[in-house]
């Protein structure tokens, strides 16, 4: 008798079918001298697998959390995490399991090898350069290995976490600001004079805002989605705790980035969103508190201080650095980031691409727009077009949020931050891997009946 049949993927990694009747007794050899029970055990690496994506997507809350208790060594705890998704896609592979990369994978390969000869190039400064590549590639890696490690199944589950620990964080900013929380007066135009501005765990405003305005659109999708009775009330409700907590961090880039990206989708796809767009616009600019930090920016006296110490100055400075090296700039690790500040090369270039401009130049920045081009074009072909029905409000949730990040990424370093830059390719990631399940004769989608199935 065969002993094909009785094995899972992960048993066949130790199976022969050349071998036949030896082939049974060397697997048993295997499995009893050398290979741990578990190696066998498909739910203990489906387990796995799961423990490993609800951690990235609970990242803010499992990092504060860590380094609260364990110190700032607990930082590793994402590179670990890393190490067992590589270790779970090698085993599934070798066991057989057929997946197929993502096709923004390949320009994202060719920004790699370009960090990697960077790095290669910046050896007289190695810890410095090696931490920029770090900084630059990492979580990259995460995004690239789900495909490999991901079931289409699990993807309604994934989502479910994702936006839960948003509204947690979202529940926590909005009772920041009920008490007022105390916050650095940097945080502060100059006579300008809010309550407070929340920023949860994340101890940022603009990255709290980052969460915010990349999972809002998709709780708003799932209200239309999802038939369950209890979960559209929890998304409802959600997404106006996140919307208040969106407005109270008080954040322009995140206000810039969330309007900036449903004003493109409502233009392309979706007319009707632009009523919503005017309603959310008309409150907003009756606040006083957001309408004299939004008009602020058309004052004379914000670009004359901008230019005198801010932004604009620091933008000019990306350029400048980058026109002593125009091809390959001033090195990783050595312009515009959090590695250079503390190495004392330049300040915080508050625009993610000025930062990439600055430390590799044109064809770094290049690189880099093919590469997020490619990500967003994916999603329109994969996801968007293919999408019909309750599924494409879910499609185009998932755009505007992943397009969300892209713009206000112009103005602040979103990807310097690891929850935030983690769960943009995590939500990429799900999103394609939904998008492969699309069918354009059918209707049902994997998410879909995920709902329907869980419904009342």
């Amino acid at each position: 008798m065969s002993l094909v049949p009785s094995l899972g993927w992960h048993q066949r990694l130790f199976y022969n079918r050349n071998l036949g009747p030896t082939g049974s007794t060397r697997v048993r050899y295997l499995s009893t001298h050398f290979v741990p029970q578990f190696a066998f055990n498909e739910t203990f690496w489906n387990r796995l697998t799961q423990w490993c994506i609800y951690s990235l997507l609970s990242f803010p809350i499992v990092n504060y959390g860590l380094i609260k208790v364990f110190g700032q060594s607990a930082s590793i705890w994402d590179f670990l995490v890393l190490l067992l998704l590589s270790l779970i896609a090698l085993v599934r592979y070798l066991g057989g399991h057929k997946s197929v990369a993502f096709r923004w994978s390949k320009f994202a390969w060719w920004y790699i090898l370009y960090c990697i000869a960077l790095l290669w190039a910046g050896f007289n400064t190695p810890t410095v350069s090696f931490d920029g590549f770090s900084m630059d590639v990492e979580y990259i890696l995460f995004g690239l290995l789900l495909p490999f490690v991901v079931d289409a199944k699990d993807v309604p589950k994934y989502l479910y976490v994702a936006v839960v620990v948003s509204i947690l964080l979202g529940v926590d900013g909005v009772f920041q600001y009920l008490i007022k929380v105390p916050i650095p007066i940097g945080w502060l135009d100059v006579g300008e004079h809010v309550r407070t501005r929340v920023f949860s765990v994340i101890a940022s405003p603009a990255e709290l805002g980052a969460n915010m305005e990349l999972i809002i659109p998709v709780l708003f999708a799932l209200l239309i989605v999802d038939k369950h009775r209890v979960r559209r009330w929890m998304y409802a409700l959600g997404g106006l705790i996140c919307l208040g907590t969106l407005l109270f961090t008080y954040d322009r880039g995140s206000w810039m980035g969330f309007g900036v990206a449903l004003l493109l989708i409502a233009v392309v796809y979706e007319r009707r969103l632009l009523l919503v767009l005017a309603i959310l616009a008309a409150i907003a600019f009756f606040l006083p508190a957001i309408h004299s930090r939004i008009m602020d920016l058309f004052s004379p006296v914000y670009y004359i201080q901008s230019a005198q110490g801010g932004r604009i100055l620091r933008w000019e400075d990306a350029f400048d650095t980058m026109a002593v090296n125009p091809l390959f700039g001033a090195g990783l690790g050595k312009y515009g980031g959090a590695i250079a500040t503390v190495n004392g090369y330049s300040l915080y270039s508050d625009s993610y691409y000025a930062k990439i401009l600055g430390e590799s130049g044109l064809v770094g920045l290049v690189l880099f727009f093919t590469l997020h081009a490619s990500i967003v074009s994916e999603i329109v072909q994969t996801v968007v077009k293919r999408a019909k029905g309750a599924d494409r409000a879910l499609a185009l949730g998932g755009l505007a949020g992943i397009s969300a990040i892209l713009v206000h990424n112009s103005v602040e370093n979103l990807f310097e931050y690891a929850p935030t830059v983690v769960l943009y390719f995590m939500m990429v990631g799900l999103l394609l891997i939904w998008g492969r399940t699309l069918d354009t004769d059918d209707p049902q989608s994997a998410i879909g009946i995920a709902c329907q199935r869980h419904g009342p």
